[in-house]
């Protein structure tokens, strides 16, 4: 009975060892070189995303195509800028991002990850993609002043 009990702990002991070290909060990421692609909201601090965000970065510039506080998919674009391994952007209408991010593209080019530079982080993962025309073509291209922006 002693033998099976000092096995356990050793089992235990095993587990907790292998267990630590690991990710939960998404891919393997290096920095923001190669964010210039179209990416699809997959995950919010780890739980599927029951909203739409498509984002293009691209020479600078982002487009970004939300449904999140409307039926309609709504268009924001603006620049975007990374200093020092944080991503950060403004509207061209002049309003700011909502909080820069930290994160960036997985080793494989698959996912972006972004992680709010708030009191209370938010990690949002992205899935490389292609922006359906349909979306494109749906979203309007003013800024409602009663929608906020997902960024």
């Amino acid at each position: 009975m002693k033998i099976f009990k000092i096995l356990s702990l050793a089992v235990l002991l095993l587990f907790a060892l292998s267990c630590k070290g690991k990710k939960p909060n998404g891919p393997e990421v290096g920095g923001f070189e190669n964010i210039e692609n179209e990416w699809k909201l997959v995950s919010v601090d780890g739980v599927e995303a029951d909203f739409h965000v498509y984002i293009k970065f691209e020479s600078g510039l982002f487009a970004l195509y939300q449904q999140v506080y409307s039926l309609d998919f709504v268009f924001y674009e603006g620049e975007y800028s990374v200093d020092g391994g944080v991503l950060s952007g403004t509207y061209f209408d002049g309003g700011e991002w909502k909080t820069s991010y930290t994160g960036g593209v997985s080793t494989d080019g698959k996912f972006l990850t972004l992680k709010s530079k708030e009191s209370t982080p938010v990690t949002y993962i992205y899935e490389a993609c292609t922006i359906p025309e349909n979306i494109r073509e749906e979203a309007t291209a003013t800024r409602s002043e009663e929608i906020v922006p997902f960024l």
